[in-house]
């Protein structure tokens, strides 16, 4: 897995989530992404979308505020609220997995913060 990411991390206390912009991940391995959160939004649910370059197309996983991973498909999620971070693993990648996404966290009433993820 070679992980790059693009130019340099927004500090915490200015975002809601950070995390690489890009990754690059070999076909049929596997892609591991982690984002961080701000301490406040420790028991939110966080998600991982596919996205156009504005907005979530669709959530493919998320969450539901605890640090139980969840599983669907190929692709899973799990939050650590001592890192104020979590992780997304999608196996056995393939071409089709190539695009643009974002990590971020749910907030009722209010726009989801989400950091975006350009996957090659």
């Amino acid at each position: 897995l070679l992980l790059l990411v693009l130019c340099c991390p927004t500090p915490l206390t200015a975002v809601a989530v950070t995390g690489p912009g890009l990754v690059t991940v070999e076909h049929g391995s596997s892609l591991e992404v982690s984002c961080s959160y701000r301490p406040r939004y420790k028991l939110n649910s966080k998600y991982w979308c596919r996205k156009n370059f504005l907005f979530c197309l669709s959530y493919i996983i998320q969450t539901d505020g605890t640090e139980v991973t969840v599983t669907r498909d190929r692709v899973s999620i799990r939050d650590n609220h001592t890192a104020n971070s979590f992780t997304v693993t999608l196996s056995s990648v393939t071409p089709e997995d190539a695009g643009h996404y974002a990590c971020g966290v749910k907030r009722k009433l209010r726009r989801n913060p989400g950091h975006s993820i350009k996957v090659m």
